[in-house]
């Protein structure tokens, strides 16, 4: 799907942009042109080749949709590859990526899945198009960015929650996924780690290399996406650290959990060693037996068992061995 939007000062927002139009815009400086392609189709994808000539490289990373986070410089435009978070209904942190084209009077996002940041945007162009587009590509360019990143918070909150729970839950009756949970967050906590710290050296990038493509009067608004950036990447690090204490948590209290039911059953077994003991004597097949015609030799026998176990039992109390 092929989303525009055309923007000349004291005319209304241009839905329909043609091709011809599209082409018009990069011989002018007074109008501004934002397309979005959202799971394009091929004759929407040649777009990028006959209208802006882009580079074959971005071509290609746009099309194989398997690129890290980036930025580069093609001196005619900024070619920017970024990556939204999303939860899937499995529960698990999954991406979904976006590539950005930055021109002098362009923006061009293409991206294979919607992306709830790029739909803000859209929806903001179009209630106040003077602010988002009448301002130059690079504003709309921090607007693209910007939801990106705040759309990066809830998740942030959600799994500090979720990390709270797992801790309450570890030494009182954890469930029987719990383990499989903590695994997963801790993997959800790498895939976030592994996607902000390249988006964060990206925007650094941004405001410590010159652009012709950003005013300097802009970059404060990119040091703040950076800014915001570095403390989630700053919290990620914590939530990281914080599943891999509670899984080693939980590792030494289910050892501490096997190891008391081993003692419990190590003592069970050893209070009934003397009824064992005796009765295997008193089982053998031997004519000749001491007590075997006694009458009194079963009711000894038992009191005898019994009288060893409670001895065995009180000197294992005064030892604390249990």
């Amino acid at each position: 799907m092929l989303t525009a939007f055309l923007y000349e000062k004291g005319k209304p927002l241009t839905k329909e942009v043609s091709r011809a139009q599209m082409l018009a815009v990069l011989k002018r400086k007074d109008i501004l042109l934002w397309i979005d392609l959202e799971n394009p189709t091929e004759f929407e994808c040649e777009a990028l080749i006959e209208i802006f000539n882009f580079h074959p490289l971005a071509i290609e990373d746009c099309i194989a949709d398997k690129s890290s986070p980036k930025i580069d410089d093609y001196e005619e435009y900024l070619f920017m590859v970024m990556n939204a978070l999303y939860v899937t209904p499995e529960e698990e942190l999954a991406t979904s990526e976006m590539e950005i084209f930055l021109g002098p009077n362009y923006v061009v996002t293409f991206h294979r899945s919607a992306i709830s940041g790029v739909e803000q945007v859209r929806t903001l162009v179009q209630k106040r198009p003077d602010t988002y587009l009448g301002r130059g590509s690079d504003i709309l360019f921090h607007a693209l960015l910007d939801r990106l990143v705040d759309n990066f918070m809830p998740l942030i909150d959600r799994y500090d929650h979720k990390i709270d729970e797992l801790e309450e839950h570890i030494f009182t009756d954890p469930p029987a996924d719990y383990l499989g949970t903590v695994l997963q967050v801790k993997h959800d906590m790498f895939t976030l780690r592994r996607i902000i710290a390249p988006i964060r050296d990206a925007v650094h990038f941004l405001i410590r290399t010159p652009s012709p493509f950003i005013r300097s009067n802009h970059l404060i608004y990119f040091r703040d996406i950076y800014d915001h950036l570095f403390r989630i990447y700053g919290l990620a690090e914590a939530f990281h650290e914080a599943v891999a204490s509670v899984l080693q948590a939980y590792f030494s209290y289910s050892s501490n959990k096997l190891n008391e039911g081993m003692r419990r059953m190590t003592v069970m077994a050893t209070l009934t060693m003397p009824f064992i003991i005796i009765a295997s004597i008193y089982g053998m097949n031997f004519e000749h037996m001491p007590e075997l015609s006694w009458k009194w030799g079963y009711p000894l026998s038992i009191v005898l068992s019994i009288g060893i176990s409670v001895v065995m039992l009180v000197w294992m109390k005064l030892k604390k061995w249990i």
